[in-house]
């Protein structure tokens, strides 16, 4: 037999193994399936989704070339756009803000995201649709916009109706229904709002210093200078815009769109691994049974290593066929994703079968299949020929020194299968970071479910012991059954467990931050906010917050001014080697004076100016937090060079403090004395903590005087943040649902495997008395008790995840809520009762004499 056993030998057999055992089988392929299919359908929609913003470029930027700023441009910038306009370039100027819109005088008005655009010449490539169809040249007059649908839902309004935006009226002339570069804009939150560049200036909106985002478009006609120089030189004059051609895709969603295909990568990677669990499992239980022909064959001269090879063919059978079934799922998925996404975009990927990623979740689902059988492969060396003559004689106890040396194989055995799971998320993730706390966290977790599943599984043990004669027989033999011959309870729990703490776990950070942020804003923090004030409205918004009914503490209207860090101590911004933070200090920010010390403010080093000091007098100081001390290495004497509105001017660090303050409106990092930003183009903010029954009349009287001035109501950004956490949240959960669900199909593929003991247990209790209903009760009580036990185990791990989540990342206190937690347990006792029956149910229809007959 050495001599003649081939591979194709080897590959008969396992087949012919495999079709005894198809239902058995079948169920782990639909694991694995579920799991692949899950990471196939992510990155498949990820590389068509990359493919549609390359091949559409040009659409979805509305131009060849994009430059977005958040100030509008300086004479040296306008100069260089002219001289490429000269050149044969076309040009056009978007801007993108935030302002308030009434539907009626006296109603109260709503934040809305505005646009505006030359629509003679915008889109360059694309097309706006609206509804009812108009060419949009006709459509947008300066008094006229067009809306989006949920802003008509919303305020219940409808095409030809008048609202007030800033300091002008306009009449909606259709709604939106298309926008070719919404994915490229700035403002995407809230109900939108399309009008032209004649209508912007009508509202008095965009005043010298706005932080509106300004996006300017170019296209290049045939003989104007290449793509490649004239971004050399924008970037040149827009040193901090980011600066977007045809020839890529657009960096900040490529940016999103990789971080969260890694993410949910790794999602679906935990449903695979439920799915090899199941395999390894099945594996495992087919062996058991199958010790007595593997013995046979070692007496007929079969080496351990050929016999291996019959079944590490079967693992890659069923690897490869749930690899195969599973890109059928990640097609299915892929074409679910845009339904998902389709409230914010507007998609048409090429759902096409991508080989690439086919190929990638085939082979990770066979690897990761083979990684979690290589136990049971590995247990087939120490099957003895001598077992077929013992297997009646009770069998000694190993000793110490072959328990150590199992022990010792088992750890090495775990090695290798951490080790290709960091292999595999390193492919995935392409980061050794992410790779190290992806598998340290999967040990974890398995560790943590594998000791609490067991103790579990002890103490319902022990329950049913104690209570012997006062609990029903039918609940004390269904609990009777978790300890059944290759049940593999222990594995079940792990494996259906992972789905529920993964998804309760992502359902717990969503609600625990929202709920955190919503009411737990420490006492006096504002929750009214208005920006946009000119320095002719300041004193007279001042004097109308502080008459005000229901303002809480002290108003504070503030100047801003718009800087940026060009030198620090000599050495220019960009020559300096700062990450993160400290880099994105560097960038634009709001500045502001002080003349005295604020009460919270507690000066560490340095000193604060004379409250009657002037810059002109004692020269440009300047104190700075703490924080920004540190990222900055600066010190008092430190020197700080600005450019503000095309102006430079120096600083000098005076002092570093802490802000102790819990008003947002207090929080500058930079703080200047008092004369030093004259001249600048100047805006005011003001954060005031306001009654919530007060705070729609503020908004209406605030709107009636002053109309360019934005009120933003806490309440709705939190609205807003809510919506766009819930489609993050939405997602995620669609994944994590194939973990759940392949979990569901082991506790199926377990009961398969053990479906002959089952059938004999069938019998004997029949034989004995048993109706069926009975039987099936017992049923019930043990896939139930499984789902409760697999729901408690998830709720458990999910409520310590969460916690550690929100405490160490998020800085957030968590708050346990009972319902989450009685829901998961019992959706998850539901299913695992369901996915019990789906493998069960033709047993309780066996008749005792066919079966009987058959053991004479």
């Amino acid at each position: 037999m050495p001599d003649r056993f081939s591979w194709t030998t080897a590959r008969k057999i396992a087949w012919r193994e495999a079709r005894a055992s198809s239902t058995r089988f079948l169920f782990v392929v639909v694991a694995v399936a579920l799991g692949v299919g899950a990471l196939t359908g992510v990155r498949g929609f990820s590389r068509a989704f990359r493919e549609m913003l390359l091949k559409d470029a040009r659409r979805l930027l509305a131009g060849d070339l994009s430059v977005r700023t958040f100030s509008l441009p300086s004479p040296e910038q306008e100069a260089e756009m002219e001289s490429l306009v000269k050149s044969g370039v076309v040009r056009t100027w978007i801007t993108e803000s935030v302002s308030m819109l009434s539907p009626s005088p006296g109603a109260t008005p709503v934040l809305v995201s505005l646009k505006a655009v030359d629509p003679a010449v915008y889109p360059f490539y694309g097309e706006v649709r609206l509804s009812p169809p108009v060419p949009l040249k006709e459509a947008l007059k300066p008094d006229a916009v067009a809306v989006s649908e949920d802003l008509l839902l919303r305020l219940n309004l409808k095409v030809g109706d008048q609202v007030q935006l800033g300091a002008a009226s306009f009449h909606i002339v259709g709604q939106v229904a298309i926008e070719p570069d919404r994915m490229a804009g700035s403002a995407n939150v809230g109900p939108r709002i399309l009008m032209s560049r004649q209508g912007i200036e009508r509202t008095q909106l965009i005043v010298p210093g706005s932080r509106a985002a300004q996006r300017f478009l170019f296209k290049f006609n045939p003989g104007s200078i290449p793509v490649e120089k004239a971004r050399e030189r924008l970037k040149a004059v827009f040193p901090e815009a980011l600066i977007t051609d045809y020839r890529e895709t657009h960096p900040l969603i490529t940016r999103g769109l990789d971080r969260s295909t890694i993410f949910l990568s790794l999602v679906s990677l935990i449903a695979l691994i439920v799915g090899a669990i199941g395999v390894g499992m099945a594996m495992h239980s087919h062996l058991q049974q199958k010790m007595d022909t593997i013995a046979v064959m070692k007496c007929l001269g079969a080496r351990s290593s050929q016999i291996v090879r019959i079944y590490l063919l079967q693992t890659l059978m069923l690897g490869g066929l749930g690899g195969a079934a599973g890109i059928a799922v990640g097609l299915i998925v892929q074409r679910i994703f845009p339904i998902l996404l389709a409230r914010y975009f507007h998609l048409s990927p090429d759902m096409r079968l991508d080989l690439l990623s086919a190929l990638q979740g085939l082979t990770i689902g066979v690897l990761t299949t083979l990684l979690f059988t290589l136990p049971p492969l590995v247990s087939i060396r120490r099957i003895r020929p001598a077992l077929i003559l013992r297997r009646d004689m009770e069998e000694s106890r190993p000793s110490w020194q072959d328990r150590l040396k199992q022990g010792k194989l088992a750890g090495a055995l775990a090695g290798v299968i951490l080790s290709g799971i960091l292999a595999i998320v390193y492919w995935l993730s392409d980061s050794l970071r992410v790779s190290a706390y992806f598998v340290g966290g999967f040990t974890a977790s398995i560790l943590a479910l594998s000791l609490i599943a067991w103790l579990l599984l002890r103490l319902l043990k022990r329950i049913s012991a104690w209570t012997a004669g006062r609990i029903p027989a039918a609940v004390r033999h269904g609990i009777a059954n978790l300890y059944r011959p290759g049940n593999q309870a222990t594995a079940l729990l792990v494996a259906l467990s992972l789905g529920v703490m993964f998804t309760l776990t992502v359902y717990l950070v969503q609600t625990s931050m929202l709920s955190q942020i919503a009411s737990s804003a420490p006492p006096g923090m504002p929750n009214v906010f208005l920006i946009n004030i000119t320095p002719k409205e300041r004193e007279g918004v001042a004097q109308m917050l502080k008459a005000r009914d229901g303002i809480e503490g002290n108003t504070e209207v503030i100047p801003i001014v718009s800087a940026r860090i060009t030198k620090i101590n000599g050495a220019a911004a960009d020559q300096l080697n700062l990450r993160g933070f400290a880099r994105r200090l560097l960038q634009t920010r709001n500045v502001t004076w002080l003349a005295e010390k604020p009460g919270p403010i507690t000066v560490l080093e340095g000193r604060w100016w004379d409250p009657s000091a002037h810059a002109a007098k004692q020269g440009v100081q300047l104190c700075v937090s703490e924080d920004v001390a540190k990222a900055l290495q600066l010190t008092p004497g430190a020197l700080v060079e600005w450019k503000a509105s095309s102006r430079l001017f120096a600083s000098q660090v005076s002092c570093v403090y802490r802000n102790e303050a819990v008003r947002l409106g207090s929080n500058f990092d930079f703080v200047f004395i008092p004369g030093a930003l004259d001249g600048l183009p100047i805006l005011h903010f003001a954060a005031v903590r306001a009654r919530p029954n007060v705070i729609a009349a503020l908004q209406r009287e605030m709107f009636a005087r002053y109309p360019t001035v934005t009120v933003i109501n806490g309440a709705d950004v939190l609205a807003i943040i809510q919506e766009v956490v819930d489609q993050i949240s939405l997602i995620i959960r669609f994944i994590s649902l194939f973990a759940i669900l392949a979990g569901a199909v082991i506790l199926a593929s377990s009961v398969a495997g053990t479906r002959f003991r089952r059938i004999r247990e069938v019998v004997i209790l029949k034989t004995l008395g048993a109706t069926r209903a009975r039987i099936a009760g017992i049923f019930s009580v043990e896939f139930l008790v499984l789902g409760v036990a697999a729901g408690l185990l998830g709720s458990i791990l999910a409520t310590a995840f969460s916690y550690l989540v929100l405490k160490r990342l998020f800085h957030v206190d968590y708050r346990f809520v009972l319902a989450p937690h009685l829901i998961s347990i019992a959706l998850t006792a539901l299913l695992a009762n369901a996915a019990g029956w789906m493998a069960s149910h033709r047993i309780l229809r066996q008749k005792p004499l066919e079966i009987l007959r058959e053991n004479l």
